[in-house]
């Protein structure tokens, strides 16, 4: 189980999406008054983008300049809830005042965008769009994990306290600084467990656990994720990683 995670770990996605004619995407800052600054991203093709990802630095002097640039994800496959980016419209991503005492601009030129069309084709920055299709690997990884663990515990009837632990361990393993953001997605999926785990009523003692409703009910939800991010485009088996 832990080799799969760590060899996803020390993976390098070098993958290059197919980019669409039509499909542009671009981030701007504006300066506001007051020094307030914006990063907006719009739509300049015909087709609908539903996956997006934004990164900005910040500006020299400002609090964060010393921090990495500031990383934005909109993805239906690992996100929710989200809004596809129709063609023409314009979106907020982020609004930030300056620091009192800090520098006057907050962001500074340049920006990335990279974003997903709903034809499956993309368009932008191709480093953002690698991580666009690791966040979802990442997200297929823990899906499956998940599933995993849940039918294993189903077929042994594990103790309500160590299935709740062992799902706390899996959220735990990514938080860690030094996993990347795109790596950390699953987190999400082993938290909601842990608390719909907690959520079910007391069990009498040597009563099945976890509940076989519970287990199908959660399997074939997960199922129902892993297929959608098998089939999303542009497919993930088509992505060539390269393990260092």
């Amino acid at each position: 189980m832990l080799h799969g995670m760590r060899s996803i770990l020390s993976v390098a996605s070098l993958f290059v999406c197919a980019v669409s004619l039509n499909g542009q995407i671009n981030a701007n800052i504006r300066r506001l008054p007051e020094n307030v600054d914006e990063v907006r991203i719009r739509n300049d093709s015909t087709v609908a983008f539903t996956a997006i990802a934004v990164t900005v630095g910040f500006a020299h002097g400002s609090a964060n300049s010393i921090q990495a640039p500031f990383l934005f994800y909109s993805d239906p496959y690992v996100d929710t809830p989200t809004t596809p980016l129709a063609p023409g419209d314009e979106r907020l991503i982020i609004s930030r005042h300056p620091t009192y005492g800090a520098s006057k601009r907050v962001f500074e030129e340049p920006t990335a965008a990279a974003g997903i069309l709903a034809d499956g084709t993309s368009s932008g920055d191709p480093a953002l769009l690698s991580r666009l299709l690791l966040r979802r690997s990442n997200m297929l990884q823990a899906v499956e994990l998940a599933l995993e663990t849940l039918i294993d515990a189903g077929n042994r009837n594990v103790p309500e306290a160590q299935l709740i632990n062992e799902f706390k361990r899996l959220a735990n393993f990514l938080d860690r600084w030094y996993v990347p953001p795109e790596q950390q997605v699953g987190r999400s999926i082993y938290q909601s467990i842990v608390a719909k785990l907690m959520d079910l009523p007391a069990v009498q003692e040597g009563s099945a656990f976890p509940p076989s409703a519970f287990v199908a009910q959660e399997v074939a939800a997960l199922h129902q994720r892993r297929v959608a991010l098998m089939q999303s485009q542009p497919s993930l088996s088509d992505a060539p990683f390269l393990t260092k």
